[in-house]
Order: structure tokens, then sequence, then C-alpha cells
């Protein structure tokens, strides 16, 4: 062995002004993150791997390709959450949340652009280009093309809150309780959907999509269950707004636009609605407003039920039938909040 004893003596590192990825550290607190985690990898799956070529547009008129276009246009607004997940991965690293968490996140990130993915090729397969470079045909179109305008300016308007409330500190746990309504609200639409679903690639779409939402829902839940016991009162009462903020922010997916946050213009529904509508006799699997309501509700409540036991209050959501404890009102800046 070299001689070791005559190495020189170095001055202590100055210390790392927080918060900072640094320094290096792998602490493991859950291991049922741990565990979440492995799952994780052994659940990834390929979109290219789906029988795209099956998904014939020959098989379609024009105003069902469209219709069926625009539902995915409008998820895609949702999947396009790699860009946000991202920011929370260096949140989770700059705050040194433990190393399964942090582990958790680079896979959200990545099941996030997958989705996307789907959405993209399956869009691509019916209307190429649409909707950036689509050219409008007809009257039809042209409605149509606007009502995803709509959409697309209003996720803009989430962008642009979410970037100014980058550096808002709000720990992960008070966060999560927005993405874990959005999650809860997807687990159960997607298998749904994916049961309605009369074309195997829309089935293969909807079922992988939903077991990573359902394993993202688990994610939420962990952290919650670890944390919720020991929030203060002021940090209840912006669970309570969270709660709310999650489901209206995905409400044009999950259910309808609600307009605490949804800036739409007059005649947006009836487009949005028939858009809906042709696309589930196509066979695409969109539940209808009553199944929507009746699932989402049924999901909320037992949210709701687990939210409870721990002293915080749910918030109103009149809109799928549930009364909570205290009506709260949501702001551009409440949305902004969700992912950071």
């Amino acid at each position: 062995m070299e001689n070791i004893k005559n190495l020189p003596n170095i001055p202590d590192a100055p210390p790392i002004q927080q918060p900072n990825v640094f320094p290096v550290e792998w602490n493991i607190e859950t291991v049922e993150l741990e565990e979440l985690f492995e799952k994780a990898k052994k659940e990834q799956w390929n979109a290219a791997d789906i029988n795209w070529n099956s998904l014939d547009p020959r098989d379609y008129d024009e105003i069902q390709k469209i219709a069926i276009s625009y539902w995915f246009s409008v998820l895609a607004t949702f999947e396009r959450a790699t860009p946000v997940f991202a920011k929370a991965l260096i949140k989770a690293y700059e705050t040194h949340a433990e190393q399964p968490v942090k582990f958790l996140f680079t896979s959200l990130v990545f099941d996030e652009g997958r989705h996307e993915e789907c959405c993209m090729r399956c869009v691509n397969r019916l209307c190429p280009y649409w909707p950036w470079k689509w050219k409008p045909r007809n009257d039809f179109e042209e409605k149509v093309l606007k009502a995803i305008n709509w959409i697309y300016y209003n996720g803009s308007r989430y962008w642009t809150a979410f970037v100014k409330a980058a550096d808002v500190k709000y720990p992960l746990h008070i966060l999560f309780t927005s993405f874990m309504m959005a999650e809860t609200g997807a687990t159960t639409i997607f298998k749904s959907m994916a049961e309605r679903a009369k074309h195997p690639v829309f089935r293969d779409v909807f079922i992988n999509i939903h077991r990573d939402e359902a394993r993202h829902l688990a994610f939420t839940w962990y952290m919650l269950k670890k944390k919720l016991p020991y929030v203060n009162e002021e940090d209840k009462k912006y669970i309570t707004k969270q709660l709310r903020a999650g489901f209206v922010f995905l409400s044009p997916i999950l259910f309808e636009p609600i307009s605490e946050f949804w800036k739409l213009p007059e005649g947006f529904l009836d487009i949005h609605r028939k858009m809906e509508e042709i696309a589930r006799d196509a066979g695409l699997g969109v539940l209808s407003f009553e199944e929507k309501r009746l699932i989402w509700g049924n999901a909320v409540r037992t949210v709701k039920a687990r939210i409870k036991q721990y002293g915080i209050l749910f918030p109103d959501m009149p809109e799928i039938g549930i009364y909570g404890e205290e009506s709260v009102e949501i702001k551009e800046e409440d949305i902004a909040f969700m992912g950071l």
C-alpha cells in the first residue's frame, strides 16, 4: 500500500448555501417509496410498441377524425406536464427530499412525456399536423381549431403563472394535494375509458396511461400520509384550496371547464361537448357528462373521507355533487402552484 501519511492537509470546504442540489446524499426513510420506484422501473412501456398501423384513418369520416384529434389535443394540454415535473424534480433535490422521492420524480418526467407521445401519435394517424399546422378546409374545422386554441391559450396562462411562482417556498407535501386530486381523477377516468373504447389502440393507450397514473397516485398518498398528521392550521387551509385547484385545473378533460380558471368564450362549451359526443360515438370511449359526474364524484368522495381524518376541511365541489365544509375561491396563482 502506498504511503498515505504524507498527504497534505487542506481546509474544510466552505458551507453550501441552500437551497442547492448539493451535497450528495442518498437518504431512505420510506421503504414503500423505494418499492414504488422499483415498480415504476418494471412497469415501463414503449409507446412505439402499440400497433399504431391498425389505427386506420379510412375507418373514420372527416368529422370523426377531427373530433378524436380535438380530444387528444385537449388531453395533451395536461400530459404536457414534463417541464412541470422537471421543476418538481429540481425542488425535491434542492430541498433534499429522501432519495426515493427524487428517483420517483425522474420516472414521472419520463411517464408524462410518453403520455404526450401517445396523444401525438393518435393525432398524427388521423389528422397529421393538427392543430399547429392545420389549415381549416371548412367552417366546421375552423370552429374546432379556434376551440383548441382557446384551450392552449388558457394553458399558456397557467404556464406564465407557474413560471412567476417558481420560487415560492411551499413544502412538497402541501403542493402534492392538488397533484393527488389530478391523479385521482386521471386513474378513474382512464380506467373507465379503457373499458369503453372500441379500438384496441385506444384501449392500449388508456390502459397503459392508467397504470402509470395509478402509480403516481400511490406516490402522492405515501407522501401525504407521512406529512399530513403534522401540518399546522395555516397549511391545512392551503391544502383545502389546493384540493379545489386540482379539480378546477383538470376540469376540461375530467369533467367540463370550470370558469374559476378557464377563460373561454361564449359558444366554446357547445363545440367542446359536440366534439366529445362525436368522438364517443366513433368509439374513443369518452365518458358522457353524467358518467363523468358519477365516476369523478365517487372518486372524490373517497379522497374526502381520507383527508378528513387529518382534520383538513374539504372544499365544496358542487359541480359533481360534493359539498364539503368550506367554500373556497380559486385564483390563477393557486393553479400555478400545481406541480411546483
